[in-house]
């Protein structure tokens, strides 16, 4: 039996914008870079607040960490490259986490932005 909408090379992942709850869903393709995984969390962003301009500057995944009691934890691994995110995807097939992979997105407006927003206009 095939389910049409699964795909063998996407994730479910949750990002957390600024460490705020609650986390937004989304799916992520196993070959994707960084680049475009920041794309993407713009994008997301965007479509629950059009009206944020701010961007996605950095992004940390919450990597799953075990004891020896079998206890969960998590430690943040910023990625800072491709092959972090190559990492982050080997990791989390290593722990065969039961959950979606978890991202921490810090959200920043541009130089541009701030600038534009202190300019008020004359009357």
């Amino acid at each position: 039996m095939e389910f049409p909408c699964f795909d063998s090379n996407a994730k479910l992942a949750a990002v957390y914008y600024n460490s705020g709850i609650p986390p937004r869903l989304f799916r992520i393709h196993n070959d994707v870079t960084l680049s475009r995984l920041k794309d993407e969390l713009d994008q997301i962003n965007c479509q629950l607040n059009h009206r944020d301009t701010r961007r996605v500057v950095g992004v940390e995944y919450r990597c799953p960490l075990s004891d020896s009691v079998g206890s969960l934890r998590f430690s943040r691994m910023k990625l800072t490259n491709d092959d972090d995110v190559r990492t982050m995807f080997s990791v989390f097939g290593q722990h065969c986490a039961r959950g979606p992979i978890e991202f921490d997105a810090s959200l920043v407006r541009s130089v541009e932005q701030i600038l534009e927003s202190l300019n008020r206009p004359r009357t």
